[in-house]
Parts: structure tokens; C-alpha cells; sequence
């Protein structure tokens, strides 16, 4: 009788933890169709002194989702010569590249004694 009992508790325990399993992948594969949906992103991923890439790349007169992740200290930007400064309040852009060239995007809080050199380069292509 135990051994039913001891069976069917583990029984059950396999198809709650499957279920939770599937609903995880579920939702991220959501996620990721909504993403999808948005279009093209550009994600700034900032870190003490340092942006995660040295240069990001764009093509021009596409509208792309600009963003900002502070994954260490706290900083905010701003691409020169398009207007573009994200911070703690603005995390997001919707922004169109319409002139192909490089633009410099810096750091526009001060960080540390890190913050000058806290630079990267944006190509439009």
C-alpha cells in the first residue's frame, strides 16, 4: 500500500515540475516572438569605465530600439550629433539613423575616475 502511495506522490511531482518546465519555455519563447515582433535593437550594455562592445553597427534609415543596461555603476549616454541620451529615467529610444558616418557616444554621468575614457563609437552604414 505504501509503495501505491509512495508512486503515485512521485508520479505526481514528475508532472508538476514538467509543467512548470513548459510553461518557462512558454513564456520565454513569448518573449522572444514579441522581440522579434519590435524589430531591429541596440542595447548599450554599460559597465564601471566600459561599454560592453567598442564599436555597435546600424544600418541606416532603419528604425531601431536603443537601450540602455546599467549591469554595473550608473551611468547615462548620449550619442553626439543625433540627439540620443539615454539615463535611469529614459532607458529607451525609438530612433531612425537617417546620415550613414561614426558617431561617438560617451558617457554623460560622472562614474569614476574611470568616466573620460568611457567612450564607443556608433557606425551608421
Amino acid at each position: 500500500m505504501q509503495k501505491w502511495i509512495m508512486f503515485s506522490l512521485f508520479l505526481i511531482a514528475c508532472l508538476l515540475g514538467a509543467g512548470v518546465l513548459f510553461q518557462n519555455v512558454s513564456l520565454r519563447q513569448a518573449e522572444q516572438a514579441s522581440q522579434a515582433a519590435e524589430g531591429p535593437t541596440l542595447k548599450f550594455v554599460a559597465t564601471n569605465y566600459q561599454f560592453d562592445q567598442p564599436e555597435y553597427t546600424v544600418k541606416a534609415g532603419q528604425k531601431v530600439k536603443v537601450s540602455l543596461l546599467n549591469k554595473e555603476g550608473l551611468h547615462a549616454l548620449e550619442i553626439v550629433g543625433l540627439n540620443v541620451k539615454l539615463d535611469n529615467n529614459t532607458k529607451t529610444a525609438d530612433v531612425t539613423f537617417d546620415k550613414p558616418g561614426t558617431y561617438e557616444v560617451h558617457c554623460v554621468l560622472p562614474c569614476g575616475p574611470g568616466h573620460p575614457n568611457m567612450k564607443t563609437k556608433l557606425v551608421v552604414q
